[in-house]
């Protein structure tokens, strides 16, 4: 990935083939003149043409490559797609954003969502067209797997990079040049869902609340911030944390599903689920379904969702299932904050390493 290294190449190569071109063209105009006109080839002047054209032409090489623009493009690569909306709202807002700029979107996928393998060859075919782009946004699946093979993209592709969603780094001194994390705290949004089902539980002055959490391990940090923030808002309450969820409906409702079987079975009921993301909590209100056209009720559960989809915000304003509120990432704000910070160090600003967009809670309390 020597990426400076062979733009330099490029460039030597097409300087010399500009000067090769300028001496072929002036020799040959020497030999058509004095063929031509005898006297003219022996002249002072002749010779002062051919030594004046190559420096005409490395002019016109600089001159051309300072006006001659391809269309502006960004890149954008975003794994596991194919398993959240929000992502989709995503990709509209930020090609929406690039519009208004003038610049166009190039989509990379990689074949197989989430996998390591297939978002290497992405950042590889990426790398080997980067003169095509002005810059590029990475929504990653596990980036602890990959990590050192971003920081060596990083590195080496020389144009402003934005990380959405996903922080791909540990720490910001991790952080290559011109390299920034812009997205939602994944910390700020277990804390803010584990405050809301606190609220929920102590309105009910029940003695041993249960609370079933679904997650994923692409975010980890949303459902370990709310156990921990949970447990000491409401210390009596019986907490399980499920994180094979991996952001897909059908598993959530899978899981949801056995957990409400299981307690049913011991008797318990369950007071509140929350999933980090909507599209588990739409599965885990398709499982609350199920069961209560089986005839098993649930009428004090309630269940909390992230991101802020606008299926999930139809669900809640209806009122007619458990889904009560979301945590709210707004893609149209994270797109234009994701833009601005690309376009900035484009033209040579320094950025913050880590621009966090606080989220919302809906419906407002």
């Amino acid at each position: 990935m020597n990426a400076r290294r062979s733009r330099h190449a490029e460039l030597l190569i097409e300087l010399v083939i500009s000067l090769v071109s300028g001496i072929i063209l002036a020799v040959g105009a020497q030999v058509l003149a004095a063929a031509a006109l005898p006297g003219l080839g022996r002249s002072p002047l002749a010779w002062v043409l051919v030594g004046a054209t190559p420096a005409v032409a490395l002019l016109a090489f600089f001159v051309a490559r300072r006006f001659y623009r391809r269309p502006a493009q960004a890149f954008v690569m975003i794994s596991a797609y194919t398993h959240t909306r929000w992502l989709a709202d995503l990709l509209e807002n930020l090609a929406r954003s690039l519009d208004h700029q003038g610049i166009d979107l190039v989509v990379k996928l990689p074949p197989y969502d989430g996998s390591a393998r297939g978002q290497l060859l992405q950042l590889e075919s990426i790398l080997r067209k980067r003169r095509s782009y002005a810059g590029g946004f990475f929504v990653v699946a596990h980036p602890e797997r990959i990590r050192p093979e971003l920081a060596d993209f990083c590195a080496s592709i020389g144009l402003p990079v934005v990380f959405v969603d996903v922080p791909p780094f540990r720490a910001s001194e991790e952080y290559p040049e011109r390299v920034v994390f812009v997205g939602c705290d994944a910390d700020e949004i277990g804390e803010r869902a584990a405050r809301w089902v606190a609220g929920e539980l102590l309105d009910r002055a029940d003695g041993t609340p249960v609370v079933l959490a679904v997650g994923g391990d692409a975010q980890a940090a949303r459902h370990e911030r709310f156990a921990e923030v949970l447990r000491e808002k409401v210390p009596s309450v019986a907490l399980e944390v499920n994180p094979r969820g991996q952001f897909a409906r059908d598993r959530a409702r899978r899981i949801v599903d056995w957990y409400l079987t299981d307690r049913q079975r011991h008797g318990d009921r369950v007071d509140a689920i929350f999933c980090t993301n909507d599209e588990m909590a739409l599965g885990a209100v398709d499982a609350v379904q199920m069961h209560t056209a089986a005839g098993k009720r649930h009428d004090d559960l309630v269940i909390i969702g992230v991101d802020g989809i606008s299926e999930a915000v139809a669900a809640i304003d209806a009122g007619a299932t458990p889904l009560r509120a979301t945590i709210v990432q707004s893609p149209r704000r994270i797109a234009e904050e994701a833009v601005d910070a690309l376009l900035r160090m484009r033209a040579g600003e320094r950025v913050a390493t880590e621009i966090l967009v606080p989220t919302t809670i809906h419906p407002l309390q």
